[in-house]
């Protein structure tokens, strides 16, 4: 079965080249954006947006866009961050009928992403771009990526996380 693609509008073309000097992310479970503040202009918000892509199953690519500063605390990086390059990240992700613990209500399915590939038992799958991976002239790596545990979540990885995180998606 083929995977069906699943991306929202993702212009990566303004992040090279910009100073980001601290980000913001709402505190507890919902965290719906992320914004990294530059030394000019607006801040990046990192969002995402709901796809339906089978019976049951939902996907949430990423999007980033210029906008107004989010009403949560900025948090300082520990020195500057130039980005010079800016790279998608594609995952696979999959539902399977059944659940592995307690639900509630009947016929349950349970939703995996990773970097696949889907289990043979998939209901459904798709190919998602869910990340970025922004890198520095150092070698430096933040990644910002939809969560692969909450619907609308996106979630941030600093450079002692970024091996981590990249473990999920597709090799870059």
């Amino acid at each position: 079965m083929p995977l069906t693609e699943f991306a929202a509008d993702l212009d990566l073309s303004a992040l090279p080249g910009a100073t980001i000097d601290a980000y913001a992310q709402h505190e507890g479970y919902w965290h719906l954006v992320v914004a990294l503040r530059t030394s000019v202009g607006a801040p990046f918000l990192f969002t995402t947006g709901e796809r339906s892509a089978g019976f049951r199953f939902e996907v949430f690519p990423i999007s980033v866009g210029r906008g107004e500063p989010v009403e949560c605390p900025w948090r300082s990086l520990a020195r500057p961050f130039v980005i010079q390059k800016a790279t998608p990240l594609w995952r696979v992700e999959w539902t399977v009928r059944g659940a592995q613990g307690p639900t509630i209500g009947s016929d349950p399915y349970t939703h995996f992403a990773g970097r696949g590939p889907a289990s043979d038992q998939a209901a459904a799958r798709a190919r998602v771009l869910a990340g970025v991976l922004l890198q520095s002239e150092s070698g430096e790596g933040i990644v910002v990526a939809a969560s692969d545990s909450a619907p609308f979540n996106v979630d941030i990885f600093l450079p002692a996380e970024v091996s981590m995180a990249l473990e999920r998606f597709e090799p870059v």
